[in-house]
């Protein structure tokens, strides 16, 4: 099974228990930028405690899955993941946080069509600013490459709710250097 088929397959099923999702990490900055290896699937959800049960049914037969660490993830508002049997593909759930940024991100969806499905993915601007934090945190120079890729890509980006969320976020000096270093398309 090719991952863009058991993408669709977890996508389907979140939808079929009624969980609000956004796609993020690796496979939105291959959709918005530039192609790149990634081994696992991030996924911001909003789970609801009594959800958790039928989450571990409905994905307990092809993936490794935890109750318990779901309910972690909740009380610590952090992640959790499932690993799929077959493929050993992971997939993270990163819950949904109670704070502006993410609540924002969350309300900034965007429905595009994915392997013949419609897929919520994170906006093209929120994952510019969620690889600015990472780099941020970790100084890994992906999440740059990540954030340059999809600069570069998308022709119709909000540079003004950019600028005014890195400004937040106190990533605006890396942002600036990003623009700077953007390659004109064409």
């Amino acid at each position: 099974m090719i991952q863009e088929d058991l993408l669709v397959r977890v996508v389907d099923k979140i939808n079929e228990l009624n969980i609000p999702y956004m796609i993020t990490g690796g496979i939105a900055v291959i959709f918005f930028g530039k192609p790149r290896l990634t081994h696992d699937f991030d996924i911001v959800v909003e789970i609801k405690p009594d959800q958790i049960q039928k989450l571990v049914e409905t994905f307990g037969r092809d993936f490794y899955i935890s109750a318990e660490s779901i309910r972690d993830a909740l009380d610590h508002h952090s992640m959790f993941n499932m690993i799929h049997f077959d493929s050993g593909i992971k997939v993270d759930f990163w819950m949904l946080r109670d704070d502006e940024f993410d609540k924002k991100r969350f309300e900034r969806r965007q429905r595009h069509t994915y392997s013949g499905r419609e897929i919520i993915f994170s906006s093209p601007e929120d994952i510019i600013l969620k690889k600015l934090l990472w780099f941020k945190e970790s100084e890994i120079e992906k999440h740059l490459e990540d954030a340059l890729g999809i600069l570069e890509i998308q022709l119709n980006l909000d540079l003004d709710y950019l600028k005014e969320w890195a400004k937040k976020l106190r990533v605006v000096m890396l942002l600036d250097a990003l623009l700077k270093k953007k390659k004109p398309r064409g």
